[in-house]
């Protein structure tokens, strides 16, 4: 069954004093194009997580944040940058001075300045803990979006499934439209003639030969065998465990441009209407499908 492009996944997972979240959110990309954010101490596992969600997702945009949080029972501090924040200090004190503005730096404007806080760098032994940590998390958010974009793909499919029947419903009506069509085209070629001319003043075969050649510009059999043909891939397409984002737009576009030729080829409003019908819910399939893996 289809898979949605949209999705989203989020685990914490906690080891010995270490807190790791991950979060996932993808959506509708015509490549696989991985975005991460993580703290500078997780940079070194970047590559293997990219690999990682490049393998596991074929299509989308994917956005992989990740928070570190350190607990007292691991022993590690955070330290201040002393110089550096009083640098900040006096630099806001002088831009306040400058700018005429009242009241002095407070705490709550330094630690907008994130880098005059710094922590101490982790242990081997703590780095394999987060490491753990890190991918048990990363592979929980992972499944955690892969089961709602196909839940969201079943829903798509469902929902496409059930616009493709109404369409092959209104293929049968336009055929029986198309062959009184026909029938119609005839009588009144001949009423016409027969109302300007008598019977010894046309050729009875050459009506019957250009009602013929009328007939057969007026055929739409082979666009609607066409027709039913793309339904019929487009079916098997959706419920086929392979991606199929791609086919699929490619299956809308030779629809629609079935249905085009038939409504250039009708001469009949009741088919006009007709087709207008089917390029209206060819539309909202199509629309659809472009959130497709």
């Amino acid at each position: 069954m289809i898979e949605s492009m949209t999705g989203f996944g989020r685990a914490d997972v906690h080891k010995n004093g270490f807190s790791v979240e991950a979060e996932i959110r993808t959506v509708n990309n015509r490549y696989c194009d991985v975005f991460i954010k993580m703290p500078a101490e997780l940079q070194q596992f970047e590559n293997e997580i990219r690999l990682l969600l490049q393998n596991r997702f074929e299509r989308g945009k994917i956005n992989l944040t990740i928070k570190l949080e350190k607990t007292n029972e691991n022993g590690s501090s955070l330290r201040v940058n002393k110089k550096l924040a009083q640098a900040y200090t006096e630099m806001l004190t002088n831009l306040g001075s400058e700018l005429g503005l009242d009241g002095t730096p407070t705490l709550d404007h330094l630690i907008q300045f994130s880098d005059i806080f710094k922590s101490d760098a982790l242990t081997e032994e703590q780095e394999k803990i987060v490491q753990e940590a890190l991918m048990e998390a990363v592979h929980i958010a992972i499944e955690k979006t892969i089961e709602m974009r196909k839940n969201e793909g079943e829903e798509l499919a469902k929902d496409s499934l059930d616009r493709i029947e109404s369409i092959k419903g209104v293929i049968e009506e336009i055929k029986v439209l198309a062959g009184e069509r026909i029938v119609e085209s005839r009588t009144r070629m001949q009423d016409r003639i027969q109302s300007v001319l008598t019977e010894d003043q046309y050729d009875k075969d050459r009506l019957e030969l250009e009602i013929a050649l009328l007939a057969d510009k007026l055929d739409i059999t082979e666009e609607l065998v066409r027709l039913e043909a793309h339904l019929k891939f487009f079916t098997e397409s959706v419920k086929s465990s392979v991606s199929a984002g791609r086919k699929l737009n490619f299956l809308m576009q030779e629809m629609l441009r079935e249905v085009n030729t038939i409504g250039s080829k009708a001469y009949h409003s009741g088919i006009s209407h007709k087709v207008v019908d089917v390029k209206e819910t060819i539309e909202i399939i199509r629309e659809q499908i472009q959130n497709v893996v």
